[in-house]
């Protein structure tokens, strides 16, 4: 097992500034650079320890003063390490390191990497970019690559005279070089990590910059997507207003740039001042995009600006800590997005999210929001939904428990406390604790340093209510104990409490709701009497709370605690319900048991679908009516969507097919349930026919989107075909890991797809990112086939993943959660839906 101290670099020399010049080759895909780095120097040494890898080192000297004096160098590409060996011993104090090197611009999308478009006359052109988070600032160029070796930038590059470039900081010099060329130099940054250093060179074009409180705001894409840009900069200058007074902090930077990158492995990336993102989590075409669309643009838009003070001016000590950041800017982009857009009601949107990282939480194999991270492959383990969504919504409940004021102002203590330098997570809740007075570490010390979360009983009593808790698990016993936040309220009036281990008796009657405002980062077990109260009245609650019931519900199936008929009986309550959100929440458990339930019965919950989804069809139609809200044309689409594939309603999908293959404009909700629905019902034609649409698309989401029913289509030669296009390049890196996840869970394609993926692993290795192998895996959790799912387990026995330990175990586990949803209930609910 790897430990800290293999990874972390010797402080006897620490840098305080970097000079670097980097001179890319875009149609060599090479670089070649220099970099300078003033370092203090703590003890003499006769060595200097810094990291790199996938570089070629040329040359290495250290200079005090006048005195300059040649190293030796040797970099071991296992630890990530270049040693330099001077021809002396270095004295303590102010020194200065020299290195040239060359590098590769790689396929990776790490380090610094190319990215390829095709431009308006059908060539494709390269620009070369960046991604350096967690660890690959190394690739790039030699460098103190730990968050707490804080350092400022100064950054020139070499490049054609018809390129862009942009960096984290203004231009401030353009120099014509001899040969054409020009060198760009930007501004010193202001001292700030090494993972958060961008550069972007290529074809590039850039809005006119739009003024924020004093900062200028652009966004810049590729040739030719100008015009996909509005929407993004709407929600990008109130994002950076918003978190300026929400922080009570000033902007860090000098300017702020977002940048499309046509191939990027994550969905963006924070880094000060040059933020780059995944194209269809910056451009839109607001004409045809849907409200989810827009709202996810808007929303890691919010995040990464968000970063920009929590992350970036003030970061974690170690990658251990990234939840810091991460967690944060979850939480911070909802708070934003949901200032907005208020129609969105975004809070109860992140509700979903939440529940999709309860049920990794809810498996042994989880682990704490913060635990002990030595390699590089660990760091990069870390960026999973525990950390984003768990995170995230623990901070929320702490947020609604201490009252919003108070939090923001601990906030804004901390950042202003701790502005350019390192934190660890006590800093947070010391923070929090001087502004409210309340135990704040002792209560969420409970919910980052361990895995796993409870379940609130609550029961009646003469003297009131009684609430317990105990440990949630879908498989076997749970463990651990949590000091909870739980807010209630009855007709007797509202209340808070921080439930321990012991049960408490709080002041309530039979209307009594526990985590109300449904925000708790826990499920709620209500006694028979006291939930049948509660879905009685379900429609008195508030939208959020109506989601956990059902949530809770949904969970409860999924481990043994409810039959399935019991979770479709409440489902059967909401033909009125008017929340989409409540809406998915009950239709994901739906498709569960539609996954498990044995061939000879599901025609029978089909007929339940139907008799459900149909008389809300009834009442919203197919067209919407004028000044209709976003979300109701949403609700829409999910409930078309239900009745045509959950419920294989002939004519819903003779509908769809119209609507699909129609070249009049529709609703864009619509348009998309229809094509969900003509692709689940489609043939290899219709396959063929959206690869070609996904080809010719215009704006990002329309490629995402048909590739997607593509994918979808439910004939044998479907995998295969994509396969080979993952393999060859016809698709994107970038989108080859969520394709494959998407044929590994579908319902018919999936085993046929798991077998191709045992016997072309070791090439589908070899041509995803790093970063993507493990999640291919993301939608294999829905089998549930006892043969497959042995088979699965078995190859995962002899096939690892670099740095996916953590994630194959909870993949696997997840399966037999789902194998064991089979076993009872298929007979079962045929039985519950064939009464006598």
């Amino acid at each position: 097992m790897a430990i800290e101290a293999d990874y972390r670099l010797p402080r006897t020399v620490v840098p305080h500034r970097y000079r670097i010049e980097m001179v890319p080759d875009l149609n060599a895909a090479t670089f070649s650079g220099s970099v300078e780095i003033d370092v203090d120097v703590t003890v003499p040494t006769t060595e200097i320890v810094l990291n790199a890898i996938e570089l070629e080192i040329e040359s290495a000297e250290i200079s005090q003063g006048s005195d300059a004096t040649g190293a030796s160098h040797v970099l071991d590409e296992a630890t990530e390490r270049l040693t330099l060996r001077p021809g002396r011993t270095i004295d303590a104090g102010q020194a200065t390191v020299r290195i040239r090197f060359t590098g590769i611009l790689n396929d990776q999308l790490r380090g610094f990497y190319r990215s390829t478009y095709t431009d308006v006359g059908g060539n494709e052109q390269v620009l070369a970019t960046t991604q350096f988070e967690a660890t690959d600032a190394r690739r790039a160029f030699p460098c103190w690559d730990e968050p707490d070796l804080k350092a400022t930038f100064s950054l020139s590059l070499v490049i054609p005279a018809d390129m862009t470039a942009v960096s984290n900081t203004s231009e401030i010099s353009r120099e014509v070089l001899e040969d054409g060329r020009v060198r760009i130099g930007f501004a010193e940054t202001i001292v700030m990590s090494t993972y958060l250093v961008a550069f972007v060179v290529g074809d590039l074009e850039a809005t006119e910059p739009v003024e924020v409180n004093g900062i200028p705001l652009r966004i810049i894409t590729p040739p030719g997507k100008l015009h996909l840009t509005g929407f993004a900069l709407e929600a990008g200058a109130f994002a950076l207003d918003y978190f300026a007074t929400y922080y009570d902090v000033p902007y860090p930077g000098d300017k702020l740039d977002m940048v499309a990158i046509p191939d990027f492995g994550f969905g963006a990336m924070e880094n000060l001042g040059c933020i780059t993102y995944r194209e269809t989590a910056l451009l839109v075409d607001t004409a045809i995009a849907t409200q989810v669309e827009l709202a996810r643009v808007a929303s890691v838009i919010a995040h990464e600006i968000a970063h920009m003070w929590f992350g970036d001016l003030v970061t974690m000590k170690w990658w251990n800590g990234i939840w810091l950041n991460e967690a944060f800017a979850t939480f911070a982009e909802t708070k934003c997005t949901a200032a907005f857009r208020p129609e969105w009601d975004f809070w109860l949107v992140f509700a979903s999210d939440r529940a999709r990282s309860q049920e990794t939480d809810a498996l042994a194999s989880t682990r704490p929001i913060e635990f002990p991270v030595a390699s590089p492959e660990e760091a990069d383990a870390m960026f999973d939904v525990l950390t984003y969504e768990k995170g995230s919504s623990v901070l929320r409940m702490l947020e609604l428990y201490l009252t919003e004021d108070r939090f923001r102002t601990g906030i804004s203590l901390y950042l202003q406390r701790h502005a350019f330098s390192n934190t660890e997570t006590a800093d947070l809740w010391a923070a929090l604790e001087e502004v409210t007075g309340e135990p704040v570490g002792e209560i969420m010390d409970t919910w980052i340093l361990q895995g796993g979360y409870p379940v609130v009983d609550v029961g009646s009593s003469d003297n009131g209510v009684v609430v317990t808790q105990r440990p949630f698990r879908f498989i076997g016993d749970g463990e651990g104990e949590w000091r909870i936040p739980v807010l209630y309220r009855s007709n007797a009036g509202d209340g808070r409490i921080v439930l321990g281990v012991g049960p408490v008796t709080i002041d309530a009657d039979d209307s009594v709701i526990v985590n109300a405002g449904g925000e708790g980062f826990y499920r709620v077990a209500y006694d028979e009497d006291l939930l049948r109260s509660i879905e009685s009245r379900l429609p008195e609650l508030a939208p959020i709370e109506r989601f956990s019931v059902v949530s809770d519900a949904s969970a409860e199936m999924l481990a043994g605690g409810i039959p399935a008929s019991d979770y479709l009986d409440l489902v059967g309550r909401l033909e009125a319900e008017p929340e989409i959100d409540v809406w998915m929440a009950a239709i994901g458990g739906i498709d569960e048991l539609d996954r498990i339930i044995s061939s000879d019965d599901r025609d029978a919950l089909r007929s339940w679908v139907r008799n459900l989804a149909a008389r809300k069809v009834d009442e919203l139609g197919w067209i919407p009516e004028e000044g209709e809200s976003d979300r109701t044309r949403a609700l829409r689409g999910l409930i078309l969507k239900t009745l045509g594939n959950l419920g294989d309603d002939a004519e819903t999908v003779s509908m769809a097919r119209q609507v699909e293959e129609s070249t009049e404009a529709i609703c864009a909700e619509v348009a998309d349930a229809a094509l969900a629905i003509t692709a689940a019902h489609g043939d290899f034609s219709d396959f063929e026919r959206f690869l070609r649409l996904s080809e010719t698309a215009e704006s990002p989401q329309v490629l995402v989107k048909y590739l997607r029913a593509a994918a979808g289509v439910p004939h044998p030669d479907v995998p295969p075909r994509l396969f080979d296009m993952i393999l060859d390049g016809s698709i994107r890196s970038q989108d080859s890991f969520w394709v494959i996840a998407l044929l590994l869970g579908h319902r018919e394609n999936g085993p046929r797809a798991w077998r191709l993926l045992t016997e072309r692993w070791d090439e589908l290795m070899a041509v995803l990112a790093p970063n993507h192998r493990h999640r291919i895996l993301d939608h294999l959790k829905y089998r549930s086939e006892p043969e497959l799912a042995a088979s699965i387990t078995e190859w995962f026995t002899d096939h690892g993943i670099p740095g996916a330990d953590k994630a194959v175990a909870q993949r696997l586990e997840m399966i037999a959660v789902r194998v064991a949803l089979r076993e009872r209930e298929a007979e079962r609910l045929g039985g519950a839906l064939h009464p006598a």
